[in-house]
């Protein structure tokens, strides 16, 4: 997989937020100024509650990222470099991006923007997700000095 592929996330949401501030939200917005990307909806309206998903905040796209890029490796970064004796297999997927502003799903991350992402792991969330990334909540935001990349 080519480097600009990756996806490196900053944060997760907790479950909690997700079902009381994030869907109804989006549902709004999607009532509001129409569907952005049909397609993007439908997938999501399939499989937002998917078995072994997470909702994340990632940081900005290396390049556009399409919806359902499927990743083999997880490790932890530092000053954006990988450390290599963190590397593991893990096989992901990314569900569902979402944009940024009028939140709502889309086809794919766009380059250059930091944006959320719906992402399964079929062979169960790894530890690293729980122990290194922290937990987004509303009132902060605060990215730490790791990150967790998939690539």
């Amino acid at each position: 997989m080519k480097e600009e592929n990756r996806l490196i996330l900053l944060g997760r949401y907790p479950q909690q937020f997700v079902q009381d501030t994030l869907l109804p939200d989006m549902e709004e917005n999607i009532a509001r100024y129409g569907v952005f990307f049909p397609a993007a909806c439908e997938v999501f309206r399939n499989c937002r509650s998917a078995e072994n998903s997470l909702y994340f905040h990632h940081s900005y796209a290396e390049s556009e990222i399409p919806m359902g890029q499927e990743y083999h490796h997880i490790a932890l970064m530092e000053q954006s470099r990988l450390l290599l004796d963190s590397v593991q297999a893990c096989r992901s997927k990314v569900l569902c991006f979402f944009t940024a502003f009028r939140i709502q799903p889309s086809p794919s991350a766009m380059r250059g923007h930091h944006e959320n992402s719906l992402i399964q792991f079929p062979d169960g969330i790894p530890p690293m997700i729980w122990e290194e990334l922290p937990e987004l909540t509303p009132s902060s935001f605060s990215p730490t000095e790791r990150q967790v990349c998939l690539f």
